[in-house]
C-alpha cells in the first residue's frame, strides 16, 4: 500500500519518474540437495509480482558471524533462468525456463541478461527481466562446496538460506533440504531458526530424508537458517575436510535452550490493542461501566479485622501446603517442598547426609501416623515409586525425574498431588462461589460479535471488530476468573501475610524478642511455603551463634545449622520438577515430526549458520 501511494505521488508531482519500481515477492522456494561429497546443490525460485527491471541476489558462502567450520569454500556452477509464470511450487523446478546470458553490462529494460560481481565471501547476481504489472520468476542454480561438517558419530549441515541483508518481505517462503539418503538413526535432528511464525517438518520419500521449512511472511532483514544433524554414513567422510569436536548432546542442549527461550515469543500479544482509537465508544462505555459495577459489587475484597504488620501465631486448622492455595489460588513448587519439610518436622520423615558425597541426602520414612490422604499420596510416591524400602535420596529423585521412561510419571504424580491440595483448600471455603452474575460477562462479547458482523458485511477494515472482540473476551475471562475471599479467607490471608512479614524480618528482631528456639524448626516449614527458606535459614544460623547455653536437642540443632535442609529440599524439588518438564518437552518436540528428529516451530534468532546474503529489486 505504501509503495502504491508513493508511486502515485511520484507520478503526479514528478512525471519524469513515472517508471516506479513497485513489487512484492509473492513466493520464494528453495530446493537444496546435500551431496555425498559434502557439497550442496541449491535451486532458488523467486516469484516477483509488480513492476520492476529485475532482481539482485547476493549469495555468500562465508558468514563472518558464524563458526568458520560452518561456511562453504566456494560457489560454483551458477546459472540463471527466468520466465513469466503465475504461481510456483516445488514441481516448478522441473519445468523449462529461459536461460539468461552472462554479460559485463546491461541496462534497465533488458530481458534475459545477468551480471556477476564479486563480494567479500560470495557473489552478486544482478538479473534483468523487465516486467510491468505482472509476475516473473527468477531461477538461480548453484553449488555450495564443502558445506557438511563431520563429527565423531554424525554429520552436520548448518546453513543460512536467507541472509540478514535481504531487503524485502517474502510471502510464502519454503525451503526444502534433501539428504543424500534416508536416515533412521538416532543422530537425525533438525531445527529451523528465523521468524517464530514459521514451522519445519520431516517429509521423507522412499529413498531420502527431507526437511521442509515454511514461513508465511518473512520480514525484511530477518535471516532464516536450517540446521540438520544426520548419520555420517550418508556422506563420504574421506571427501569431507571439515571436522568438529562438538558432541550431539551439546547441540541438543543448545537448541533446546534456544527453543525454550523463544517459546514465549510464539504467543505474541495482539497488537490490535493499539487500535483502541477505532473502537466503538458505546462498546467501551458499556464495558467500563459493567467492570466498575461488577468490581464494586462482587470482586472488591473485604477489609480484614487483623491489621497488624507481624504475626507469630500458627493457624493449625490445615496443613502448610493449603496456605499456598489461599495466598496464590494455585499450588506452586514451594507447596511440595513445604509439605516434605512439614513431614520432617512431625518426625514422619528423617533426613541424613550420605557420607562420602557432596550434596546427596537420604530420606527415610519413619511412620505414617496421623497423615491425611494428600500426605499419604506424597509419601507413597517418594518412598515406594521413586525410592525403595521406605528410603529415597536426592540423587534417585533427580534420576527419576530426568529419565525418559519415568519423567511423565513424575509430572503426572506431581499434578495429581496439586489437585489433592486444591481439593483440601476448597474444603476450607477461603473463596466465594460464583453466582448468577456471570451472565453479565457475555454482554460485551455478544456486543462485539454483532459489531464485527456489521463491519464485515459493510466491508469496513476488520481491526475495528478484532479490537472489540479482544476486549469482550478479556472481560469474560475476568468475570469468570476473578476470585473473592470469604470472611474466613480474608482473615486467614491477612494473618499469614503478617506471618510472612515476621519471617522476612526475622533477622531484625533481637534474640530476646524471638520465640523460643524449639519453634524455629517449625518456622522453617512456613518459610519454605513463602519462598523464604534460604534467607530464614541463614538468619537462624546467625542468631544461634549469638546465643549462649542453647537449650535444643542435637538433631534439631544439626538440622538448622548444618544441613540447611529447607534450602536443600526447595532446590531439590525445583530441580526435579524443572528437569522432568524439560525432558518431557524434549521428548514431545523430538517426536512431533515423526521418528527420530526434532521438528515443529521455528526458534527465533536465525543467521548463525554458514553463508547468507541478501536480495533486492531494481
Amino acid at each position: 500500500m505504501k509503495r502504491i501511494i508513493f508511486s502515485l505521488f511520484v507520478f503526479f508531482i514528478f512525471p519524469i519518474f513515472t517508471l516506479a519500481v513497485d513489487y512484492d515477492i509473492e513466493q520464494y522456494y528453495i530446493d537444496a540437495k546435500v551431496l555425498e561429497n559434502g557439497d550442496m546443490e541449491v535451486s532458488e525460485l523467486i516469484l516477483l509480482d509488480g513492476t520492476f527491471n529485475g532482481y539482485e541476489r547476493d549469495i555468500l558462502y562465508k558468514n563472518d558471524y558464524a563458526n568458520t567450520n560452518l561456511n562453504a569454500t566456494n560457489i560454483s556452477n551458477a546459472k540463471i533462468y527466468g520466465k513469466q509464470i503465475d504461481k510456483i511450487s516445488f514441481e516448478t523446478f522441473n519445468e523449462t525456463f529461459n536461460e539468461f546470458i552472462q554479460v559485463s553490462s546491461a541496462n534497465n529494460g533488458d530481458i534475459g541478461k545477468y551480471i556477476v560481481s564479486s563480494l567479500n565471501g560470495g557473489y552478486r547476481y544482478r538479473m534483468y527481466y523487465k516486467t510491468n504489472n505482472s509476475k516473473t520468476a527468477f531461477l538461480i542454480k548453484y553449488t555450495l562446496e564443502d558445506v557438511v561438517i563431520m563429527h565423531s558419530t554424525f554429520a552436520e549441515l548448518y546453513w543460512n538460506f536467507i541472509g540478514n541483508d535481504f531487503a524485502d518481505n517474502i510471502n510464502d517462503l519454503q525451503i526444502k533440504v534433501t539428504l543424500p539418503g534416508k536416515d533412521n538413526s538416532n543422530n537425525f535432528y533438525h531445527w529451523a531458526h528465523g521468524d517464530v511464525s514459521g514451522e519445519s517438518k520431516r517429509d521423507d520419500n522412499d529413498t531420502n530424508s527431507i526437511i521442509i521449512a515454511k514461513v508465511p511472511i518473512n520480514k525484511a532483514y530477518e535471516p532464516v537458517d536450517i540446521r540438520i544433524t544426520f548419520d555420517k554414513s550418508l556422506v563420504n567422510s574421506s571427501e569431507i575436510e571439515k571436522y568438529s569436536d562438538e558432541s550431539l548432546n551439546e547441540i541438543l542442549e543448545y537448541e533446546q535452550k534456544l527453543y525454550e527461550e523463544n517459546e514465549n515469543l510464539r504467543k505474541d500479544i495482539k497488537r490490535k490493542w493499539n487500535t483502541a482509537l477505532y473502537g466503538t465508544i458505546g462498546f467501551y462505555i458499556l464495558t467500563i461501566g459493567l467492570f466498575i459495577f461488577i468490581y464494586l459489587k462482587f470482586d472488591k475484597e473485604r477489609k480484614p479485622m487483623f491489621l497488624m504488620k507481624y504475626n507469630r501465631e500458627f493457624i493449625d486448622d490445615y496443613n502448610v501446603e493449603v496456605i499456598d492455595y489461599l495466598m496464590n489460588h494455585r499450588i506452586t513448587e514451594n507447596a511440595l517442598s513445604a509439605s516434605i519439610m512439614n513431614l520432617i518436622y512431625k518426625k514422619n520423615i528423617k533426613v541424613e547426609k550420605i557420607e562420602g558425597t557432596k550434596n546427596d541426602y537420604k530420606f527415610t520414612l519413619m511412620s505414617k501416623n496421623k497423615l491425611n490422604e494428600t500426605e499419604l499420596a506424597l509419601t507413597d510416591f517418594l518412598f515406594t515409586t521413586v525410592g525403595t524400602n521406605n528410603i529415597f535420596t536426592t540423587a534417585s529423585l533427580k534420576k527419576y525425574a530426568s529419565s525418559t521412561k519415568t519423567c511423565q510419571t513424575f509430572m503426572n504424580t506431581y499434578t495429581n498431588w496439586q489437585k489433592k491440595v486444591i481439593a483440601d483448600g476448597e474444603k476450607e471455603e477461603f473463596f466465594e462461589k460464583k453466582k448468577t452474575f456471570i451472565w453479565l460477562g457475555f454482554i460485551p462479547l455478544i456486543y462485539s460479535i454483532i459489531l464485527l458482523t456489521y463491519i464485515s458485511s459493510n466491508n469496513i477494515e476488520m481491526f475495528f471488530g478484532i479490537l472489540t472482540i479482544v476486549f469482550g473476551i478479556i472481560f469474560l475471562i475476568y468475570v469468570v476468573g476473578f476470585t473473592k475471599k470469604t470472611r474466613k479467607g480474608i482473615e486467614h490471608y491477612a494473618r499469614w501475610k503478617a506471618f510472612k512479614n515476621f519471617l522476612k524480618d526475622f533477622g531484625n528482631f533481637s534474640v530476646k524478642e524471638l520465640p523460643e528456639i524449639i519453634l524455629w524448626e517449625r518456622y522453617l516449614v512456613y518459610a519454605t511455603i513463602f519462598g523464604l527458606a534460604d534467607k530464614v535459614e541463614k538468619t537462624m544460623n546467625v542468631k544461634i551463634n549469638e546465643m549462649e547455653g542453647i537449650n535444643i536437642d542435637a538433631y534439631t540443632l544439626n538440622y538448622i545449622t548444618n544441613y540447611h535442609i529447607a534450602n536443600l529440599i526447595t532446590s531439590s524439588m525445583h530441580s526435579a520438577i524443572t528437569t522432568s518438564q524439560t525432558t518431557i518437552n524434549r521428548i514431545n518436540a523430538s517426536t512431533s515430526s515423526g521418528s527420530n528428529g526434532f521438528g515443529g516451530g521455528f526458534s527465533g534468532g536465525g543467521g548463525f549458520g554458514g553463508g547468507g546474503g541478501g536480495g533486492r529489486g531494481f
